[in-house]
């Protein structure tokens, strides 16, 4: 249901049905910079969880929930915040006319940046930072249970940089029943030798893995992953979110 409101709401800030009349917003509304980030989030998260099959419902709630605490706030503030600007069309116009930007400014990234073949994308490193994805839910099925991405080197590497790994992690139930993720970065240099480094995640929050190189030699590609091992929980599962890439010159 509230998937339908959230749309309709769309259609009508878009479209400009809606007149507002520019009125302050109170301080128990959540405030517009705020609101975008969340709505940005919330269509993200409705969009993914949608191709979920009906036995994963449960995936679904926990993504809105997800949502809700990222952005530190209730489902009952945000139901009466929409109220609020449903209200004011103005203000709910302004923000769904930035969020359709950064969603067409993402899909124009995602078509130029990225090439999803078995779960593996193909990255290129633009300035010294690169995002890999907002957002995975990695569950035990081989099919599900892994982040893999490779970032083919230019001339910009230099010998000795060092490659930082970020992400941050919920697990899901959070019970202390053995699940783990493993973070991992790999260096492969023009001479074919490789070097790489891992890291098991057992708990929630953010973490980062850093390696840098140890050879003269020049880089050929960088490659990692994130894999899920769901230990003695077959139901647990693992949401990755803010996965960045980010490059260092010594």
């Amino acid at each position: 249901m509230r998937d339908r409101y959230i749309s309709w709401l769309l259609g009508l800030a878009l479209s400009g049905i809606l007149a507002g009349c520019g009125k302050n917003i109170p301080d128990d509304i959540i405030q517009p910079g705020a609101m975008e980030d969340l709505l940005y989030d919330y269509h993200l998260a409705t969009t993914l969880s949608s191709d979920l099959p009906y036995t994963d419902n449960y995936k679904k709630e926990a993504y809105i929930a997800y949502v809700f605490k990222k952005h530190q706030t209730t489902e009952a503030e945000f139901d009466s915040s929409m109220v609020w600007y449903s209200r004011h069309g103005d203000q709910l116009a302004a923000i769904y006319d930035n969020l359709k930007k950064r969603f067409e400014r993402d899909e124009k990234q995602m078509r130029k940046f990225s090439d999803r073949r078995s779960g593996q994308t193909s990255l290129t490193l633009y300035r010294d930072t690169v995002d890999i994805s907002n957002l995975y839910w990695l569950s035990f099925s081989e099919l599900t249970n892994k982040v893999v991405f490779e970032l083919k080197a230019d001339t910009s590497f230099r010998p000795k940089d060092a490659m930082i790994l970020e992400a941050y992690f919920t697990f899901m139930p959070q019970d202390g029943s053995g699940q783990k993720a493993v973070m991992g970065l790999n260096f492969t240099f023009d001479n074919d030798s490789t070097q790489g480094i891992t890291q098991v995640v057992s708990s929630s929050g953010r973490q980062r893995l850093t390696l840098k190189a140890d050879s003269t030699y020049r880089f050929k590609n960088v490659n990692g992953f994130i894999y899920y091992d769901g230990g003695r929980e077959t139901q647990g599962s693992v949401l990755i979110s803010d996965i960045h890439l980010t490059r260092r010159h010594d």
